[in-house]
């Protein structure tokens, strides 16, 4: 008896969360027991944030889609930086997840805030049981499949049936017992390999053979070169970017690249070439993905940036 009303009152606390988390403004809320990260290397872990952690919740928020075929035209990045980087890391997603965590805390549950990741494992490490220095991360990705919102894509990126790839995943971990969404069992990703094959910097691999196991569910994806996607992502040459102007001195990154990360802290310039666009473009035209809208993602020849003609 005792046992059916604690799993009654876990069933409330965790719809009154999913309610809060809604009303502020996300679109999509999970849960997942700490049991689906028993496979997890410990320093991905949600116990190397948060040891006492019993329950993880990740909450979904959608990215523009006209920031992303603005892009696509090649006519505007400000949207794209603003508001689906800027805005959701910054503002919109710490103000959801703080009216969660202090929804807990009010009720003698512990809970921490967990952000998109910068400056990971930093720092001098503090205790001997810690896998790492900190701060401490755990993959949002991961977060997303554990909690029931998806899948992982060929390419690593998030997939969700509502989304796709467009949207960003926020986390709380706490100590309070929740009851968990159940894995996702459907298939967004079909293995189209357009975000291998549009990929610029050829940072995505031919073969699937990363997989990671939840419960009794294996997800997989194929290896990705962070060092390559590293150096299109943010444009940091003048073929990757259409903001070089040739004008700048050794070293010195072009104006709007040093504006966009003075004023907003982010720069996306490649927004996801082939593992956003390409993939998003796909899934909505074989409609994979509940989203529909009514001009097509990608309707012309993909814009590339010509090489600077020689002065010889």
């Amino acid at each position: 008896m005792k046992g059916t009303n604690n799993m009654e009152k876990n069933s409330a606390l965790t719809q009154e969360i999913e309610d809060i988390a809604r009303r502020e403004g996300a679109s999509l809320v999970g849960f997942g027991n700490i049991e689906r990260w028993d496979g997890a290397p410990a320093e991905a872990h949600p116990h190397s944030i948060l040891p006492i952690t019993r329950s993880v919740i990740a909450i979904a928020l959608p990215q523009s889609r006209g920031a992303l075929m603005a892009i696509e035209e090649g006519s505007y990045w400000q949207a794209y930086n603003v508001d689906s980087y800027w805005y959701l890391n910054e503002v919109e997603a710490p103000r959801i997840i703080r009216q969660v965590v202090m929804y807990l805390e009010e009720r003698g549950f512990t809970a921490v805030s967990v952000h998109n990741p910068f400056f990971h494992n930093k720092g001098k490490k503090l205790r001997p049981e810690h896998a790492t220095g900190p701060d401490g991360i755990v993959s949002l990705r991961m977060i997303g499949v554990c909690c029931g919102l998806g899948e992982l894509g060929r390419s690593k990126i998030f997939l969700s049936p509502q989304f796709g790839p467009r949207q960003r995943i926020f986390a709380i971990f706490t100590d309070a017992e929740l009851m968990p969404t159940p894995l996702f069992e459907g298939k967004v990703c079909d293995d189209c390999r357009l975000c291998e094959t549009e990929c610029q910097a050829k940072a995505i691999g031919k073969e699937r053979c990363i997989e990671l196991k939840v419960e009794d569910r294996i997800y997989s994806h194929a290896p990705l070169d962070t060092e390559a996607c590293n150096i299109v992502h943010p444009g940091t040459t003048p073929e990757w970017s259409p903001f070089w102007t040739g004008k700048e001195k050794p070293g010195e990154a072009p104006e709007y690249h040093k504006s966009l990360m003075t004023r907003f802290g982010h720069l996306g310039i490649c927004a996801g070439r082939s593992c956003i666009r390409s993939c998003l473009d796909h899934l909505e035209k074989t409609e994979r993905i509940q989203s529909k809208f009514n001009a097509p993602l990608i309707t012309k020849p993909r814009w590339v940036i010509k090489p600077a003609e020689s002065d010889e």
